[in-house]
């Protein structure tokens, strides 16, 4: 739990900004497993909460929203507890996390996507990578999950106080 603390710390140090490298970026990444992957959303779905979310910030907020957090990666693996180095081979070097908000359950979200090109100590933001291949959707209230295809963003958010930390 510290290593978590430690990590959403971090998180909340670095907000994106938009920025480019002068590098061609990726703009999607073609998912090569036959495994679809789990705990996704449709990337419209993901972009409409995060779009609602900013408004909602700013109506009642009257500020521009924090939209996003980049986070390198090797933190994020450090976090689960791998040991890990600065020049840990992974594909990406960092992840955006998104913030958003369900306007039909106003359940908050966290969407997870590569990010490639960015490097955080010259304030380069680098370009989000738009995940693509096959995933399954977060199952639905009956418990039913469906298989898709296409853009998606990761969508681990199971947020507090259901899923609070025992006192």
């Amino acid at each position: 739990m510290k290593n978590f603390s430690i990590t959403m710390l971090a998180v909340l140090m670095f907000s994106c900004q938009q920025q480019t490298s002068d590098q061609p970026e990726e703009s999607s990444y073609e998912i090569q497993d036959t495994q679809p992957s789990m705990y996704a959303v449709s990337y419209q779905v993901a972009e409409n909460n995060i779009n609602y979310y900013d408004s909602i910030t700013r109506k009642y907020l009257k500020t521009d929203p924090i939209k996003a957090f980049t986070v390198r990666s090797v933190d994020l693996i450090e976090a689960i507890g791998l040991p890990i180095s600065d020049d840990a081979k992974t594909k990406y070097k960092h992840v955006r996390i998104y913030l958003g908000l369900d306007s039909a359950t106003n359940q908050f979200k966290m969407y997870l996507t590569p990010v490639k090109g960015a490097k955080l100590s010259a304030g380069i933001a680098g370009k989000d990578v738009i995940l693509d291949g096959p995933y399954e959707g977060i199952p639905n209230s009956n418990g039913e999950v469906s298989e898709s295809d296409g853009q998606y963003m990761m969508d681990f958010t199971k947020p507090c106080p259901t899923t609070c930390p025992e006192e």
